[in-house]
């Protein structure tokens, strides 16, 4: 996968505060403009077995969401932070995503081992993660290395990202786990469709939320799309190297996923009399 550089996260970070100015009016998000087709609504990530958080947030006392994950997550992670000020959300976004990692990379950076400490020296309400990207390899385990595109692959892979979610869920954090967007290349467009389903049994088995891209980045058959309609606009939602997205597809995921956040846990929202006050401001 390539890199984010230091020069396009810098350039990155200068476009988000033109986003507001260039897209949406106010805090009117992305997600609830999107047009759904059926079976968009049918994928929609549900609320088995899932426990939001009980404690009501406010802006003295307010969330923290936690984004772990690979540069996608970086991406995800960058206009999350953006789009909850912009939408005046009683939310602190803390943003770990890291770049060439996945959950098949304990040789490069180990997720499950750092998740913990993460997750004990944060406290977050809620954690949002993106894998998969960079995870067409064999899976080193203290038992050996488990050979990619094999049954015990499969096992190994949805019990890693099993236990991330299990030991978020068991903290109190709701976990969001992302079903990654098609991507350009063809292999790892067909990995990502295969892992796809595991990370749906992993979330939804320990307690945590499903979110799948695909109805709003793929075509048919979880074709890899660069564009996507809102309203009668047209708006490119992938980058140029087919795997990333641009600032307005990380917008619109970030969106959907604050829309998500938002029915679950009304407090994350302000009183309208004190949104009305920072309108003034």
């Amino acid at each position: 996968m390539p890199r984010f550089s230091r020069i396009r996260r810098a350039l990155g970070l200068m476009l988000l505060a033109a986003l507001p100015v260039a897209g949406c009016t106010s805090a009117q998000d992305l997600g609830l403009k999107l047009p759904r087709s059926p079976e968009a609504a049918a994928a929609t990530p549900t609320a088995t077995r899932v426990s939001a958080p009980a404690r009501r947030f406010t802006a003295e006392e307010p969330a923290t969401l936690l984004v772990i994950g690979d540069s996608l997550s970086d991406g995800f992670g960058m206009l999350l932070i953006q789009r909850a000020e912009a939408r005046g959300l009683n939310l602190r976004v803390v943003n770990r995503g890291r770049n060439s990692t996945g959950l098949a990379r304990s040789d490069f950076y180990d997720w499950p081992g750092n998740f913990t400490g993460m997750l004990s020296a944060l406290r977050p309400d809620f954690t949002v993660a993106h894998f998969g990207s960079n995870d067409m390899q064999s899976i080193r385990t203290a038992e050996g290395n488990v050979p990619f595109q094999t049954d015990a692959w499969d096992s190994t892979y949805k019990a890693l990202a099993s236990g991330i979610v299990a030991e978020a869920s068991a903290a109190g954090s709701l976990f969001y786990l992302i079903g990654p967007a098609p991507d350009r290349n063809e292999k790892l467009n067909a990995h990502l469709d295969h892992v796809n389903p595991l990370l749906k049994e992993a979330a939804q088995e320990n307690g945590g939320i499903y979110f799948p891209l695909a109805p709003y980045a793929s075509g048919p058959d979880f074709s890899w799309i660069a564009t996507t309609t809102l309203g009668d606009q047209t708006l490119t939602i992938r980058s140029g190297d087919g795997s990333h997205f641009t600032m307005r597809g990380y917008q619109m995921v970030a969106d959907l996923i604050l829309d998500d956040l938002v029915q679950r846990v009304p407090s994350l929202v302000p009183p309208p009399e004190q949104l009305a006050f920072m309108k003034l401001q």
